[in-house]
């Protein structure tokens, strides 16, 4: 063969062989139809099917376990856990984020249909019992100052939920009267009132608009190549999803449909 030629074969054949992919761990906990836990819901929620997809893409892979919020945080922090597939970045600003949202959101003050008081700003909150997830943050920050600041001082006008189901547990806790109201975004909330039959959705109602909020993926500041690698992979391939439309043939499975920059929920 002639010397000129050897090298481009060679080259041909390196560059056909496909790129040796890498396993990424993700942790978080569960919040259908974002991230659903599939032994529950038989799917894994719309945000895994999106990263699954970007990852693919540069042949690489996703292994997802879901944990207690907090505790995928402190995974994430140190390293021993690649990215959180959602999150606001306020719940943990030392997290590495891109610029893509993966899903918008709308956080709400939720209550029984027989409330009859009005949400008026974090002064009204001070009145009564609400129920959160331990961890989370509403885009609000005069709220997210007060729930802090509650768990500090173990104010018993809060509740916090941790663990297992924690939206059917906050549902329930509103529902049986062990708190007046519950925050959190509309979408996670409509969905487990859906998808269980132990709640009625005539019985709850929206009572405030606590702020808006922005899902982003957050990577490991401790793993700061594999963060940019990510990072450089799924931040375009979400931007792609929504500036062309796509992103509704990942979320309509879920009952949900974006439409006017927000995520709604389809009856």
């Amino acid at each position: 063969m002639n010397s000129r030629i050897l090298p481009l074969v060679l080259l041909a054949i390196f560059i056909s062989i496909p790129t040796q992919g890498k396993d990424f761990r993700f942790v978080d906990s569960t919040f259908c139809p974002l991230v659903c836990d599939s032994t529950i819901d038989g799917k894994e929620g719309y945000v895994i099917d999106i990263l699954r997809d970007a990852l693919a893409t540069k042949n690489h892979t996703l292994t997802f376990e879901i944990i207690p919020f907090p505790r995928a945080i402190i995974q994430v922090r140190t390293g021993e856990a690649h990215a959180l597939p959602a999150i606001y970045h306020s719940d943990a600003p030392d997290l590495i984020v891109g610029e893509a949202v993966i899903a918008p959101g709308r956080n709400m003050l939720f209550a029984r249909k027989d409330f009859a008081g009005q949400y008026q700003g974090v002064e009204s909150l001070s009145k009564l019992n609400i129920g959160v997830i331990l961890g989370y943050t509403f885009g609000n920050e005069s709220i997210d100052n007060y729930i802090s600041e509650a768990k500090k001082t173990r104010n018993n006008n809060v509740t916090f939920i941790a663990g297992d189901k924690p939206y059917k547990r906050l549902i329930m806790m509103l529902m049986n009267g062990s708190v007046d109201a519950i925050i959190d975004d509309s979408s996670f909330i409509y969905h487990a009132i859906s998808n269980s039959n132990q709640f009625d959705a005539s019985l709850i109602k929206m009572v405030g608009i606590i702020g808006e909020g922005e899902n982003v993926v957050a990577y490991s500041p401790s793993l700061p190549e594999d963060s940019k690698l990510l990072l450089d992979i799924i931040d375009p391939f979400i931007n792609d999803l929504y500036d062309s439309g796509d992103i509704n043939k990942y979320v309509t499975p879920y009952g949900l449909k974006f439409e006017n920059n927000l995520m709604l929920f389809v009856d």
